[in-house]
């Protein structure tokens, strides 16, 4: 028995924090916003989490965040509001729904995130048993693509030297 709803219905939706890089200090932990990691600064906010962008859209707007990290306020980040649904499962829906939440971004020169279109995304979940198992599927997936590739960034090492 799936469950369905939308991200309002079903997450909490945390938004990122304002942080300039000349008002703060440190080296400690990445800050993280709308891209990849801009500064660092010896304050975190974030562990181990999956961020959407909500300002300076790219088109790889969702990314997995692993480690202690400071979330600017041009990030956001998703929560299961309901204990039937786990953060993984989440995870691996909101990234799977790349594509669908770029084209929700805004604006000509600087995209945007339409967070009305954002909170209306529909997903289907099933049993925590289910989703775990699914978890556990593409992670093993995923670890066996990222292994062939490193091989393959090997070899071509390997031959690089030899030529």
């Amino acid at each position: 028995m799936w469950k369905n709803g939308t991200m309002a219905e079903l997450c909490e939706i945390e938004y990122g924090t304002r942080v300039v890089k000349k008002n703060v200090q440190g080296d400690e932990f990445p800050v993280y916003g709308g891209g990849g990691e801009t500064f660092r600064i010896n304050q975190k906010n974030r562990t181990d989490r999956l961020i959407v962008s909500r300002f300076g859209m790219s088109e790889k707007c969702t990314r997995f965040v692993s480690g202690d990290f400071f979330l600017n306020d041009s990030g956001l980040t998703v929560s299961p509001k309901f204990s039937d649904l786990s953060q993984s499962y989440l995870d691996k829906v909101i990234l799977t729904k790349n594509n669908e939440i770029y084209s929700l971004g805004r604006g000509s020169a600087q995209k945007n995130l339409n967070m009305e279109g954002f909170k209306e995304l529909c997903f289907e979940y099933p049993s925590l048993a289910e989703q775990q198992r699914i978890v556990a599927k593409l992670d093993d997936t995923f670890s066996e693509i990222d292994e062939s590739l490193r091989l393959d960034r090997t070899k071509e090492s390997k031959i690089d030297y030899l030529k």
